[in-house]
């Protein structure tokens, strides 16, 4: 089962659960590239692959894609600057995938197995 974690912030967690994890042990570990607020942290969501379809651009945390484009499926995505975690579900819940900067052509291309985005929000930085 592969579980993405929210990106952690600087700190102690003694317990799995204090940083939302599902499960009491971590198999692996990658970082993400850092990136400064003044770089500018842009993505562009297309409504089909391939970036085309309807296209929305954001620059900041989005709890609810619907409720504000009256879109919940997206099929590719461009990160132009930052990195993004992509939930499937709104309000920062259900499986989720981190983005980085890099073209994404279709949903499968972040790990996905559908196209279904309930919210997405910025990957911040201490």
């Amino acid at each position: 089962m592969l579980l993405h974690i929210l990106p952690l912030h600087q700190g102690e967690y003694n317990c799995y659960d204090k940083w939302c994890a599902q499960v009491d042990h971590v198999s692996s570990v990658r970082p993400v590239k850092q990136v400064s607020f003044c770089a500018g942290i842009v993505a562009q969501l297309f409504e089909r692959g391939g970036f085309s379809g309807k296209k929305m651009e954001i620059q900041d945390d989005v709890p609810n894609l619907m409720s504000r484009y009256s879109l919940n499926r997206i099929a590719s995505i461009r990160v132009l600057g930052g990195a993004w975690v992509v939930y499937q579900e709104p309000n920062y819940r259900g499986p989720h995938y981190i983005l980085e900067k890099r073209d994404y052509n279709n949903y499968s291309d972040w790990g996905s197995q559908n196209s279904t985005v309930g919210s997405m929000r910025r990957v911040r930085f201490n």
